[in-house]
């Protein structure tokens, strides 16, 4: 491995870890709802409804919009991520979900300025603090990516499989599960996780969305919970 590759792969995995302050493990992002309605109670119960969610509501969504940013931030077009972000909110029925993208997409916009310095990258922050846009966490990681020249599928495979294993921690966290069990989960779902990296980056503009509306639903009713561990 060359020693260009080797520094491309060391990016990924410090961004995905779970130790990178993004605050993702704080987010249920609507599955709460449904561990207290106990309609996931289980391993299995819960890797089929993780299942869905990325392919039916992560990949189409905020997977195409790391595709997207990547290709914009390469562009350096500021005002295509500008519109991008916008329609990353739109997509995002409850306000919790919203909340939780823009609160991981400022904190991962943080890290990575202050820890790698792309220099790109700041345009498009100027848009944020401008007001412009809220900055959600999937277009500020694929911008990020696309402004140190890392490859677009990694960077939407990447953020998928990131995505899958902070759920799966907090699956781990308030099911619970055993941590064998949880990473068996995040094992399975690795022929999927290919899947749904290229369904993504196939994904055009007029064409992202999620046809999740239950969680949606979840996610509404997660606010209203007697007793809440996430943040969404």
């Amino acid at each position: 491995m060359s020693i260009k590759a080797a520094e491309r792969l060391l990016y990924f995995l410090q961004v995905s870890n779970a130790s990178f302050p993004t605050g993702a493990f704080n987010h249920s992002y609507g599955f709460e709802t449904w561990f207290d309605s106990e309609h996931i109670h289980d391993a299995a119960t819960f890797e089929t409804a993780c299942r869905d969610w990325l392919i039916y509501g992560v990949a189409s969504a905020d997977g195409a919009a790391v595709a997207h940013a990547h290709r914009a931030m390469k562009a350096g077009d500021t005002d295509a991520l500008v519109a991008l972000d916008d329609l990353v909110g739109a997509l995002k029925l409850s306000r919790e979900a919203r909340e939780a993208s823009d609160k991981t997409g400022h904190a991962t916009l943080a890290a990575v300025r202050d820890i790698f310095e792309p220099q790109r990258l700041r345009k498009f922050e100027d848009a944020i603090k401008a007001g412009r846009c809220a900055g959600h966490q999937a277009v500020i990681f694929g911008a990020a990516a696309g402004d140190m020249d890392l490859p677009e599928e990694d960077t939407v495979l990447t953020f998928l499989q990131a995505a899958v294993s902070n759920l799966a921690g907090v699956a781990s966290r308030i099911i619970p599960l055993g941590q064998v069990e949880t990473q068996r989960i995040v094992l399975n779902a690795w022929p999927l996780l290919r899947d749904a990296t290229q369904q993504a980056r196939a994904t055009s503009l007029d064409e992202m969305g999620s046809a999740m509306t239950a969680l949606d639903i979840a996610s509404m009713q997660h606010e209203r919970l007697h007793t809440r561990l996430c943040m969404s």
